[in-house]
């Protein structure tokens, strides 16, 4: 009695290969017939489909996330270009004050 019982091992599958078979459930294969072709059962295919729509949504959303930052800084950085010539053009002014005098 001290053998080991029912001891399973997990298959790991690289991206790949992954990619690979959702993208033919993606393209109209049925999760029945790539799970038969490839020996996977069909809950795993859907959960790699599911995973791989999450990444794209959190690339999308990443990357959004860093046009609007990059965006804000170009702002900042303009309003501090539009103070700085305001500033310039109040110091030119008061400079050319006397010769402007018409008498």
């Amino acid at each position: 009695m001290g053998g080991q019982k029912g001891v399973k091992t997990r298959k790991s599958y690289d991206a790949d290969f992954k990619q690979e078979l959702t993208s033919m459930l993606a393209s109209g294969r049925s999760a029945k017939e790539i799970s038969e072709t490839f020996g996977i059962a069909e809950n795993l295919l859907y959960r790699w489909k599911r995973m791989a729509t999450m990444k794209t949504k959190t690339k999308n959303v990443e990357s959004e996330g860093s046009k609007a930052a990059k965006l804000a800084a170009e702002n900042a950085k303009l309003r501090a270009e539009v103070e700085r010539l305001k500033t310039d053009r109040e110091i030119l002014k008061k400079a050319l004050g006397p010769f402007s005098t018409s008498d």
